[in-house]
């Protein structure tokens, strides 16, 4: 399950990464490949085709505060593979996570990409790390309206705003 902040303006993420940096608990690196075949993820080890299974949306109005948030209980499949389509595009990606505490039922993940530097004077490849999506991450069955489930989604807004 995955949980969208509303309108959230993502240009300002930088501004309030400060008051996350002591809940990361991990920072992984992808390649994100866009065919017409498909969505392919590849990481140092290993090629996957993710494959979506669509589910619906529910929407929380003034969730807390001004914040409006969108539940998405889609999700993807799997696949290990060996192929990726010869015409495709791609973005190389970073994604932190972050919790409130070890066995938290939610975690808030923001994805950046990275964006090659195309300055003809600079002599060596440079990149730029840019959020580009922000979200919360929770089991499958998870209730956003649960006393405890709701106090952590408070905290990381409230952090955001």
């Amino acid at each position: 399950m995955k949980i969208f902040i509303n309108h959230f303006n993502i240009e300002a993420l930088p501004n309030v990464l400060t008051n996350l940096n002591d809940k990361l608990i991990k920072t992984e690196t992808y390649v994100q490949i866009y065919s017409l075949d498909g969505i392919y993820q590849v990481n140092s080890s290993k090629i996957i085709k993710l494959n979506a299974v669509d589910s619906d949306i529910s929407i929380f109005k003034d969730y807390y505060k001004n914040f409006t948030l969108i539940v998405d209980n889609s999700y993807f499949t799997e696949e290990f593979t060996n192929v990726i389509p010869p015409e495709h595009i791609s973005t190389k990606t970073q994604k932190c996570i972050f919790e409130l505490h070890k066995n938290s039922s939610i975690k808030l993940v923001i994805e950046a990409s990275y964006i090659e530097d195309k300055n003809i004077f600079n002599k060596h490849n440079s990149f730029s790390i840019v959020p580009n999506n922000i979200y919360f991450e929770g089991g499958n069955n998870l209730d956003i309206n649960d006393a405890l489930v709701k106090e952590e989604l408070i905290v990381f807004l409230s952090l955001l705003n």
